[in-house]
C-alpha cells in the first residue's frame, strides 16, 4: 500500500498531467497523482479506465484487485494505492465555529483528536465502506492506536504540511507510517 501527497498551492490550475473528472483542476491533479502512485506500486505507464459506482466511488473495472482512494483540498491532493480496500482523505484546516466541532465529536473524540484528524478518519473510512453516517462514525485512540468503527479497519493519520490533515484506511492492512510526498512537477504537464 502506498499513500502518496502532493502540495498544488503554486501550480498552474490549467496544468495537471491528466484530465480531472468534469474538468476540476484540484481532480485533475489528484487523478495525476494516482498515476505516479500506481507507476510506484505496480509498475503502470498509464492509467486503466476508471469507472463510478452510482455512490461516486471510483474504482479500476479492468483491474478488480486493484484499490484506490482519491482526495483533494484547496492545497493539497491525495491518493492511495492498494492490493486491499483503501479509503484516503486530506483537509486544510479552515475557521469553523466551536459549536460545530461539540456536535460532530463526542467527549472522548475531543480528547483524543483535534477535529480535523478526526473529520479525514471519517471521511476515509466513509470512502472505504463506499457510505455510513459521518457524523456519527466512533473513532478512538487504544494504546497509541487508532481503533477503527468497523472491524478488520486500520487507520493512520498524517500532517503533510502546517494546517493539512491527512488519514487512511484500509481493510485488512495497516496504511504505511508515512506518506510518500511527491513533488508537484510531477503532476503537471
Amino acid at each position: 500500500m502506498l499513500v502518496c501527497c502532493a502540495d498544488i498551492r503554486a501550480l498552474d490550475n490549467a496544468r495537471p498531467l491528466l484530465a480531472g473528472r468534469g474538468g476540476h483542476a484540484p481532480s485533475g491533479f489528484a487523478r495525476s497523482l494516482l498515476l505516479v502512485a500506481a507507476r510506484e506500486l505496480w509498475g503502470w505507464r498509464a492509467l486503466p479506465e476508471v469507472a463510478y459506482r452510482r455512490s461516486g466511488k471510483p474504482y479500476f473495472p479492468a483491474e478488480p484487485r486493484r484499490y484506490f482512494s482519491l482526495s483533494h483540498t484547496r492545497t493539497h491532493v491525495l491518493a492511495a494505492v492498494a492490493e486491499v480496500p483503501v479509503g484516503a482523505d486530506v483537509e486544510t484546516a479552515r475557521e469553523r465555529p466551536a459549536q460545530l466541532w461539540q456536535r460532530l465529536m463526542s467527549e472522548s473524540e475531543r480528547r483524543d483528536f483535534e477535529p480535523y484528524e478526526l473529520w479525514c478518519l471519517r471521511e476515509s473510512c466513509y470512502k472505504l465502506m463506499d457510505g455510513g453516517d459521518l457524523r456519527t462514525m466512533p473513532f478512538r485512540r487504544e494504546g497509541g492506536r487508532i481503533a477503527a468503527p468497523v472491524e478488520g479497519v486500520s487507520c493512520r493519520l498524517y500532517r503533510p504540511d502546517e494546517g493539512c490533515f491527512a488519514a487512511a484506511c484500509a481493510l485488512g492492512a495497516e496504511p504505511p507510517e508515512g506518506l510518500l510526498l511527491v513533488p508537484p512537477r510531477e503532476i503537471c504537464s
